[in-house]
């Protein structure tokens, strides 16, 4: 999880998840 991370980084912050499924 870390490319995906960059792609969903305001998704992820915004719904607080650090590597959601794919």
């Amino acid at each position: 999880c870390r490319e995906f991370l960059l792609q969903v980084q305001s998704l992820a912050k915004e719904q607080g998840h650090k590597c959601p499924t794919k």
